[in-house]
């Protein structure tokens, strides 16, 4: 028998945090903890969470048609779960904790909280000094329910698209998808256009690569400009929605991005990504699982908390040369592993960063 009829998942955005709750939310549904599993999500996040097998209810926060909040207030204050988790930690996860009735509302202490979000709860967390990723985070919290799970996570299974669609096909050209681009939110996070039209001119001459440039509806000029500065052919990787780029995704044979969306959903899929990194500390947000690495200039002010930079260092100092050197070698490797197997049973063994699998 379950210990709990309802508990409320609460991680709202941003869409990579939402992927990043994703290993929790199944190790919770997993436990048998409780009867019932609902997921409180904002509307723009809805889709990564649609299909997760085991969860029995969606809340959608309507962020973005505010005629509707009055409605999701009352709702919220109608609900008599028996634990609210909250993996989101700052204003927008405390006011909407504030309108729910649960005897037990569980989150993260300051200072992994943000704006007094801890005030909202009954029973404050803090993970163990050694667990620093996100993704342990959320794992370890569970611990308050009696879910103790083993670190590292294992690779959350994402349910976009066609989840039996990958295409990949060993040898022949490689199919390398290049992302400039980032949150609008996360801009102090971006590598210049000129650097990414470089990286992709330099692929094409190392490995015959099959060059593609991906970007959101906002990011329309920072693909252009990357295309625009190559001097190779490269083409735009089209997608219509989040399940659209999830299929492309699986046929990709590396993803080179910075901090965003595309470089953790490709990660959680199980393709090969390469992290840039500047302003954010990879140990806490970069790729997680396995088949990764993570590039860094190395400058002194590298990590910091800032939001905005008038001088970032940390990713005009990246160079393209340390990009192509860790692209090749996770591509060789790859090359390496499936030329050892049957085209039916093809492991990925591609070498992890030091960020990819952080140990508990």
């Amino acid at each position: 028998m379950a210990d709990y009829a309802s508990i409320l998942v609460v991680r709202l955005s941003s869409l990579g945090d939402v992927l990043f709750a994703l290993p929790a939310v199944q190790a919770l549904l997993a436990s048998g903890k409780a009867e019932r599993v609902s997921w409180l999500v904002e509307d723009r996040a809805e889709a990564l969470v649609r299909n997760l097998p085991g969860l029995h209810e969606i809340v959608v926060f309507p962020r973005r048609n505010r005629a509707r909040w009055p409605a999701h207030a009352a709702a919220l204050r109608a609900r008599r779960d028996d634990v609210v988790l909250d993996l989101q930690g700052n204003l927008k996860s405390r006011l909407q904790l504030m309108l729910m009735h649960a005897p037990r509302k569980i989150g993260f202490d300051a200072p992994l909280a943000k704006e007094g979000a801890q005030r909202a709860l009954t029973e404050r967390f803090l993970p163990p000094a050694n667990v620093k990723h996100r993704i342990a985070a959320n794992i370890s919290i569970l611990s308050q329910l009696g879910i103790n799970v083993p670190l590292p996570a294992t690779r959350p299974a994402v349910t976009l698209g066609h989840p039996l669609s990958d295409t990949r096909i060993a040898g022949g050209r490689p199919r390398i998808v290049l992302h400039p681009g980032t949150s609008a939110f996360g801009q102090l996070k971006r590598w210049s256009s000129e650097n990414f039209a470089a990286l992709g001119d330099r692929l094409v001459q190392a490995m015959d690569a099959e060059i593609f440039v991906s970007g959101g509806p906002s990011e329309h000029s920072l693909v252009q400009g990357v295309l625009a500065d190559m001097k190779s052919p490269a083409r735009v990787l089209e997608s219509a929605g989040l399940g659209d780029l999830a299929d492309e995704l699986r046929a990709t044979d590396l993803l080179i991005a910075a901090d965003s969306l595309p470089l953790h959903l490709a990660n959680a899929l199980g393709t090969p990504v390469l992290g840039l990194y500047g302003p954010k500390d990879p140990a806490v947000t970069g790729p997680y699982f396995d088949h990764s690495a993570v590039v860094r200039s190395g400058v002194a002010c590298s990590p910091c908390t800032l939001r905005r930079c008038s001088d970032p260092i940390c990713m005009e100092r990246l160079s393209v040369d340390s990009v192509v050197a860790t692209a090749t070698q996770l591509i060789e490797a790859e090359r390496s592993a499936t030329a050892q197997e049957p085209t039916e049973n093809r492991p990925k063994t591609l070498p992890s960063s030091p960020f990819g699998t952080p140990k508990p």
